[in-house]
Order: structure tokens, then sequence, then C-alpha cells
């Protein structure tokens, strides 16, 4: 009996054992082999991604599997607004790899199209998406200069109130509102102020921008200049501080007492040539009335960088691209500074001299996206902008920088006293400054005016 017990434990126990070789031995890969992240910044990269037919770098995906047949590849930070995206699929093998494909709804409302292959050192993915279906998925060209009747902050029988102006901007390219400020010198100020920053971004962004799109698949993309930036009849690259101070002051006085006239505008924009962006450096994502955008940031300056005559070591591109995805923002500061050296980008050079907490601001934008709300007029102008409590961090920021946006300025154009007293009115933190005087109104809207094409300023 005992060695009839023995003979049934051994028998029992080779076909356990050859069960389960034969579970994973006929199986291309084992789950264990698939089950990974794969990432552009792994090195050697295990992602090709393709969304829309384009590479898209800076991003990974999961991937999950318990038998080799059915397994969920998660998309992070891919669909526009949404962090994650989890998809079942279906594994076949063919020749030395598996491939999967088909169609998924996510929970938001996108609607994926999807097709790849799948081996442990690889990931090819290619991604069609069509978001949920949104007013605000169209062309916009940007908004007319006009000039009217506007309510401010100013002075009547010695005190502050609120008193109608007859020549303030009423639509141009840029949007601003006021509202709940205060009647004080500070909150009169604050007006002057923003009417500087206004009539100056009025005359500066159609110059560099003409139309914004945002598509069905949720890509932004922007119709920009390749011609120069004027000041009057100058290219601003030409600018002589000493040489043309007369035009530079000219334009300084229109912008802060608001004399500035559309045919300034008009003038600069004759034979201007334009490009549009690139798929895949800014996604968009409707949400509750406001619209969600995010920055593909190893995108935008691995593009930046592929034509320059410094090599740049695409290590250096996947490190950021990691410090990102593993939301490291000390990282991605020492990364970005290590960049700035070898490009001598003024705009690097700002960010990678930000102290370590001014720099986190920036990282959570980076990463989780800029909120812009978007409010349609009567009249067919459409507002993308930010509202006060996604502006003030930033304001409050300019005291620190302006010394470092001094310091990257040509010397003659640092000692200008027209420059060194715009500058004061813009970053300096004292009573005639914008952030200080940033607390005088409680509702601060700042942002784009937009059109359809056929009412704007700039014809698409």
């Amino acid at each position: 009996m005992r060695t009839l017990k023995k003979l049934l434990y051994v028998a029992c126990t080779a076909s356990l054992l050859t069960s389960c070789e034969e579970t994973y031995n006929d199986k291309l890969f084992w789950p264990g082999e698939l089950n990974q992240e794969y990432g552009s910044y792994i090195k050697p990269a295990t992602l090709d991604l393709t969304y829309s037919g384009e590479k898209l770098v800076g991003k990974t995906v999961d991937f999950k599997t318990d038998d080799s047949e059915k397994g969920t590849i998660t998309l992070n930070d891919i669909i526009p607004g949404e962090k994650t995206t989890p998809i079942q699929i279906d594994l076949c093998e063919q020749g030395d790899s598996y491939t999967f494909s088909g169609k998924n709804i996510t929970m938001k409302g996108a609607t994926v199209t999807y097709s790849g292959t799948l081996t442990p050192k690889t990931m090819k993915l290619d991604l069609n998406v069509a978001m949920p279906q949104s007013k605000w998925g169209k062309s916009y060209g940007l908004s007319g200069f006009t000039k009217g009747k506007k309510m401010i902050v100013g002075t009547s029988g010695g005190q502050y109130v609120w008193k109608e102006s007859s020549s303030e901007i009423l639509t141009g390219a840029f949007y601003v509102h006021l509202d709940d400020v205060e009647l004080t010198k500070s909150g009169s100020t604050l007006f002057m102020r923003m009417k500087l920053v206004q009539n100056a971004l009025c005359y500066f962004i159609p110059q560099l921008l003409q139309s914004v799109t945002l598509q069905p698949d949720g890509n932004v993309i922007a119709n920009y200049t390749t011609s120069p930036v004027y000041i009057g009849s100058i290219p601003i690259s030409n600018i002589d501080p000493d040489k043309d101070t007369g035009t530079i002051a000219l334009f300084v006085i229109k912008f802060m007492l608001g004399t500035l006239k559309e045919s300034d505008i008009t003038s600069v924009l004759a034979d201007r040539t334009w490009a549009a962006s690139p798929i895949n450096l800014i996604t968009w994502a409707a949400n509750n009335g406001q619209i969600k955008m995010n920055l593909n940031l190893p995108a935008i300056i691995g593009l930046a960088t592929q034509d320059g005559e410094t090599p740049i070591d695409p290590g250096l591109i996947s490190g950021i691209t990691e410090a990102l995805a593993k939301s490291n923002p000390i990282q991605l500061k020492k990364l970005l500074g290590t960049l700035n050296a070898i490009l001598d980008n003024q705009f690097l050079g700002i960010i990678a001299n930000m102290d370590d907490a001014s720099f986190r601001q920036v990282f959570y934008l980076l990463t989780e996206g800029i909120v812009f709300n978007i409010m349609e007029e009567e009249n067919g102008h459409t507002n993308l902008y930010l509202a006060k409590e996604s502006t003030t961090a930033f304001i409050q920021l300019l005291p620190g920088l302006q010394p470092i946006v001094e310091g990257l300025l040509p010397e003659s154009m640092a000692s200008n006293a027209t420059f060194k007293n715009l500058l004061g009115y813009l970053m300096a933190n004292d009573e005639n400054g914008l952030p200080y005087l940033w607390n005088s109104a409680n509702t601060i809207d700042l942002g784009l005016g937009l059109l359809p094409p056929k009412l704007s300023l700039i014809h698409i």
C-alpha cells in the first residue's frame, strides 16, 4: 500500500510539473518578461510611440498580463486630459513578437484606435485619437484691435472712484479684465500698469502668432511667425538702444498712455510669413467649461535643439523625460541648467536660476497642465484666459527674476533709463511695481482674445 501511495504521489507531482512546463513553454514570452514600464527615457529606449501618425516622445506605457494572452496597456499622460488610460488588449503571436489592435472608448469619452507589437525589449504602439466633441474645437484668429468706453479706477474730487474712460481697449490679441478693484492709489495704478501690458502685448502678439487650432485629436496647432518682430520700422534684433532711443521711447509712451492705434499694429503685419507648429508639442482637453493644456517638454526641447550647431546628448533629453515621469523637480532643474550651459538660451537661463521653491511651481504646470477659462461673448469674441489664482504665484516671482532678466540684456539696453524704468514698472516689488499692485484687485483675468477666422484681425 505504501508503495502504491508513493507511486501515486510521484505521478501527481510529475503531472503537475509537466502541466506547468507546458503552460509556459507554449507561450512566446512569459508574463514576467512582458510586465514592465516601456518608455523613451529608458536606455536603450523601449517605447516606439506614434500619435496621429507622428512620433511622440517623452511618454511611458505600462503593460501587465497574467497569461500572455490578454493584458492591459496603461497610457500615462498620453490621452489629453487623462493621467492614466487603461486599455484591455488581446495578444496574438506573430513571428517573434505579440501583436494587438482594436478600438477603445476611454472613461472620459475619447475614442482610441490602437495597434502595436510587443516583446520584452520593445513596444511599438500607434494611436489615433478622437476627443469627445466640444464646441471649442475649431480654428481661431486674433481679435481685432478696438477701443472705446470702459470703467476704470481714477480720481474725482480728490477721491478714488470708478469712472468712465473713453479710450480703453475693448478687444485685441491680449485680453485683460479687472474687477473688484480697491478704490485707492494702488488700484488706480494697477489699471495703468495693465494698460501698459495690454497695449504692448496687443502690439507684439499679432507679430508672433497668426492663429490657434484646437484639433479633434487633442493637439494644439499654432501658426507662428518666421519673420522679424518690429518696433515701428526697426526689427527688434537690430535695435541699438543708443541710436534708437526715440523709437523706443515713442512706443513705450504709446503703451503706457494707451495711445496705440490699430494702424500701428497692421503696419507691421504686412508681408509676414507663417508656419504651422508640429503636432504632439501641446495638447488640450475641455473640462467643465475650462480648457486644460499640457506641454510636452521633452518634445519641445528636442525640436528646438535638433537643428542646432551644438550637438545635444540624447541622454540629457532622456534624463529630462525621466525627471518628468518620476516627478523629480530638482533633477529636472539641474538638467535644464546643464542644457542651458550648452544652448545659452535666455528663457532656460531664467528657469535654471530660479530658487528651488519657485521652480516647483513651474514644475507643477509642466506635469499637471495649465487650466484656462474660456468665454464666448455675444459679438463672437472668445477669450481664453487665466484667472488671478492661476497667475499670482508667477507674478510674485518677478522681483527675484528682475536682476536675472537685466543680466541677460545687452549692456547698452540694461543701462538704458527707459528700459530700466519699464522693467521696474513690471517686475519691481515697490509701490509702483506690478507684483506690489497685484493685490489691489480680486479679479484679474489675462489671456488671448480670439475670433473665428472670418472675423479675426489676421486672415487664416
